[in-house]
Order: structure tokens, then C-alpha cells, then sequence
């Protein structure tokens, strides 16, 4: 296998475990899959840049929500490390079609997470 899929292998698993802990509202496990430098950009807030920033909207979203329940239809790979994964994610009765992309540092740690709403 070449470095490159070794490298989407182990991106993809990243992904998967950072879904797990976004439902399971697990900040500490949340915070160690990303880097220092990164950002998220939302549909509801914007972009946020800076860990600290990132780990306080995170924060702040499990606090105002009972549930969340993720399902992951389709993880995409490209060769340049950014991984899309399509899901459906339920937040307390709310349910919504999103589409995730993640870019990843050389340390396989997220740089950069963009949410889009469905």
C-alpha cells in the first residue's frame, strides 16, 4: 500500500472516532483529534478559528443539547488528505442531512472541519 492510503486509512478512522465522540459528547476526546491551529466553519456560527475558540463552541453545543445520534453514509477520500463524510445527524428532535469536510494537518490532526446542512 502506498503512504497515501495508509495515510486516508487512518484519517478515515479519525473521522469515524470524532463522529463517535461529537454523539457521545465527549469534549476531551473531541479536543485530542484537533490540531492547535484549526478552525470550524458552521452553518449556524460562522468560522471559528483557534483550538480554544473550536473547544468552547463544542463545549457549548453539548451543554445546549439532550441528544445527539450520528449515521455515516459515506465516508470520500482524496489523495491530498481531505476526507468528506455525508451523514444523517439527529440532534434532540431535529433531524438533518449533513455533509463534513475535514482537512487534516501532517500529524493527522484536523485542521480544518466545515459543516454543510443538507
Amino acid at each position: 500500500m502506498t503512504d497515501v492510503v495508509i495515510d486516508n486509512i487512518i484519517r478515515s478512522q479519525i473521522v469515524e472516532d470524532y463522529l463517535d465522540f461529537f454523539e457521545n459528547k465527549d469534549i476531551d476526546g473531541v479536543s485530542e483529534l484537533f490540531s492547535n491551529e484549526c478552525s470550524i466553519t458552521d452553518w449556524n456560527v460562522g468560522n471559528i478559528r483557534g483550538k480554544d475558540n473550536v473547544i468552547n463552541f463544542f463545549t457549548s453545543l453539548f451543554n445546549s443539547v439532550g441528544e445527539i445520534d450520528v449515521n455515516i453514509s459515506h465516508i470520500h477520500e482524496d489523495f491530498g488528505g481531505t476526507l468528506t463524510c455525508e451523514m444523517s445527524l439527529q440532534i434532540d428532535s431535529e433531524v438533518m442531512l449533513v455533509a463534513d469536510i475535514i482537512e487534516f494537518d501532517d500529524e493527522n490532526k484536523i485542521k480544518a472541519l466545515r459543516a454543510y446542512k443538507g
